[in-house]
């Protein structure tokens, strides 16, 4: 039973990643990584986003001017876009396994 989870749950990674929306994400992060100036405000983004959590969530206008800067950029607004349906493909596999898992278990 172990072994057919396993070739199926491989199998569904196997799709994910064939999938257009996982193809462009990859390709679209390579091209992201070669930006400085992107890839310095997503950086800024993440710090921005520690403090936030850090600090009594105190600095929400700055995340969002720099949430509204970054999604200005069309090759990180694509990449999000494609990013979020493959999330949504995660999500929708999670939500199953859990769906059987609970099944399984009660």
């Amino acid at each position: 039973m172990v072994k057919l989870l396993d070739k199926k749950l491989e199998e569904v990674i196997a799709v994910i990643m064939n999938s257009n929306d996982y193809k462009e994400c990859v390709k679209l992060k390579e091209k992201m990584q070669k930006n400085e100036e992107l890839m310095s405000l997503i950086n800024t983004l993440k710090e921005k986003q520690k403090e936030y959590i850090k600090k009594d969530y105190s600095n929400k206008e700055e995340l969002e001017e720099l949430k509204n800067k970054l999604y200005d950029i069309p090759l990180y607004s694509v990449y999000m876009e494609h990013l979020k349906k493959v999330n949504e493909m995660i999500s929708y596999v999670q939500d199953d396994l859990n769906d059987y898992f609970y099944y399984l278990c009660n």
